[in-house]
């Protein structure tokens, strides 16, 4: 089974793709989760010094409307560390720059995929390159915007109905534009393709974004 996982407040929501359609569930845990492989938004290899290639091509890649929705991953010791302060101390020496709030609250998270990491099959993502991939005006609002929402459900749509995806959120107690996000990353998932070119999408040894390499 493969399945794409997208961070929420409450866990986890994961998104199981097959035949055209969707399984949608909130878990606590990844070890909760039953797969072969996932594709997941989540820094996968904490860098120790310096920014990530592959966050710096994601940056590239949606460029110049959406460019501001990739974060840099905080180096490891910032990852770990035990307040928010010595988390941007850490990080601007390391790497000139401080983290985020944003970067901070998704840290517990980090972790735990780092945890797991090496242990599960996990493939680090990035739901709105995967949109871009699909179509390039797909990412031109933001998916908090009513216009951005309906613009990534479009792209969705082509892929398996989502006339209920509103009802199922709902039940799950859970955001849209995670729905949204984890829905994609399943695709991703089930359809196994390669990633663009070292050229255009790129990792160093500490990660890599993987997108489609042609549309389905």
């Amino acid at each position: 089974m493969s399945i794409g996982i997208d961070g929420t407040r409450n866990g986890w929501v994961m998104a199981d793709y097959r035949d055209d359609a969707w399984q949608l569930e909130i878990v606590s845990d990844l070890t909760d989760i039953d797969h072969d492989m996932a594709v997941i938004d989540i820094p996968i290899g904490l860098p120790e010094n310096g920014i990530r290639a592959c966050d710096r091509a994601a940056r590239t890649t949606l460029a110049p409307e959406r460019h501001y929705s990739v974060f840099s991953c905080p180096v490891r010791p910032a990852v770990y560390a035990g307040s928010y302060k010595q988390a941007c101390d850490i990080n601007e020496q390391r790497t000139g720059n401080r983290i985020s709030k944003q970067a901070w609250n998704i840290c517990p998270k980090i972790k735990e995929a780092d945890k797991y990491d090496g242990k599960m099959n996990l493939i680090e993502s990035h739901p709105e390159v995967l949109f871009h991939s699909v179509d390039q005006e797909a990412v031109k609002h933001s998916k908090m915007t009513e216009k951005g929402r309906n613009q990534r459900k479009s792209i969705l749509a082509e892929f398996g109905s989502i006339d209920d995806l509103e009802d199922r959120m709902a039940s799950m107690e859970c955001s849209l534009d995670d729905c949204l996000d984890a829905m994609i990353l399943a695709v991703a998932a089930d359809r196994r393709t390669m990633p663009l070119s070292t050229a255009d999408i790129s990792g160093e040894e500490t990660g890599q974004i993987h997108v489609f390499s042609e549309r389905r």
